[in-house]
């Protein structure tokens, strides 16, 4: 079933881009063969490079490889506007031909070797593409305050950074990290969670470029603790396991770190079946205790309310990253993004601070939460 299912996105996939592809050319001149040999010859490397890099990204040089991914997920995102662009001027077409408003060589004249209708598809599409990336760079502070009984007024409030969906590996960089730890430890956190998918898919680029290194940086000093995403399960989860331990994240998997005026759930991610239940992980716990859960996948919101969970923050579905999957994600979700509270549970859901693919936002952000757990006034 799988292989169906992936056979027929590709064939989809494929017949998409050919669409494109073959709306480009009808734009450019009709004697421009070299011209039209090239724009096909690119389309079809951007088209490629991801499957080029899932068959031989492990086998090729790190740079070569980081090449080949960047370009394939950030054509993924020019595509859908480049389809979306060509679809909106055959759909004008079609109502055209019930309608009649404007006559046949008029139409023709505009969707075929027309240098004017090809500049502004491509240049309304790379401006979008450079305010999206110019926003992915944006990093958004987001700011909670959490009041609970469980808290006294005599201790201090207690500061967390969560983050969730950093998705290290070929596309974020030693640079990129390090500013992420520079903005964590501004907020001078007692304690960072991280919500999973944390690691993109290969540890290759990550031992490569030592980013556990920079992840010793944090200073937090209650520690840093995360739980598993869907991605920490892509290629190898011992060698990523091991990362964890190296950069001096604590991981919890199906268990519970236990502190003096809380305590943290970590579970295991919904995409594995034989994780335990939040019913089966809170119910032992001491419920005088504020109870953080670390769940990646935001599904079943009740379930938290359920086991007395305090506070619920997960990532995973970033929002969509770009218009109009943004529109597909809120329907998937209860709470695709952002706060809510119900029934004395508190939720937050991250639209994450990395990203998968292109470095593209639209209609999503980047952004960090600090949350201040302090006593009910």
């Amino acid at each position: 079933m799988q292989i169906l299912f992936f056979i027929s996105f590709l064939l989809i996939y494929l017949g998409a881009n050919a669409y494109v592809c073959l709306r480009i050319v009808q734009l450019l001149p009709a004697g421009s063969i070299l011209l039209r040999i090239i724009v096909i010859s690119v389309i079809v490397i951007c088209t490629l490079g991801m499957f080029l890099f899932f068959f031989l990204g492990e086998k090729i040089p790190i740079p070569l490889a980081s090449f080949f991914y960047t370009l394939g997920v950030s054509w993924l995102i020019a595509f859908l506007y480049l389809l979306i662009a060509f679809l909106l001027i055959d759909i004008v077409k079609l109502i055209n031909l019930l309608f009649h408003f404007i006559d046949k060589e008029t139409v023709y004249r505009l969707t075929h070797a027309n240098w004017k209708t090809l500049l502004v598809v491509l240049g309304s599409v790379t401006l979008l593409l450079i305010y999206a990336n110019y926003n992915y760079h944006n990093t958004k502070r987001v700011h909670l305050t959490v009041e609970t009984e469980k808290w006294n007024e005599t201790d201090r409030p207690l500061r967390i950074v969560a983050i969730s969906d950093a998705h290290l590996g070929y596309t974020i960089n030693t640079r990129e990290l390090r500013k992420w730890v520079e903005l964590i430890n501004a907020e001078n956190p007692d304690i960072v969670l991280i919500a999973g998918d944390f690691i993109d898919n290969s540890m290759r680029p990550i031992n490569h470029f030592e980013l556990d290194a920079e992840l010793r940086k944090i200073n937090a000093p209650i520690g840093v603790f995360a739980c598993v995403g869907n991605h920490e399960y892509f290629a190898d989860l011992t060698k990523k396991i091991t990362f964890f331990k190296q950069s001096d994240i604590t991981l919890l998997r199906d268990s519970v770190a236990t502190f003096d005026h809380f305590q943290i759930i970590g579970r295991d991610d919904y995409s594995q079946k034989h994780r335990k239940s939040i019913e089966q992980l809170t119910e032992n716990l001491d419920t005088s205790l504020f109870t953080i859960l670390l769940d990646h996948q935001p599904n079943n919101l009740d379930d938290a309310i359920k086991g007395n969970v305090d506070f619920q923050f997960s990532g995973h579905t970033h929002r969509g990253q770009v218009w109009p999957v943004t529109m597909i994600v809120d329907r998937m979700f209860e709470l695709s993004h952002g706060y809510l509270k119900r029934d004395g549970t508190h939720f937050y859901v991250s639209s994450g601070l990395g990203i998968w693919g292109g470095k593209f936002r639209l209609g999503s952000q980047s952004e960090y939460v600090v949350i201040d757990i302090k006593a009910r006034r």
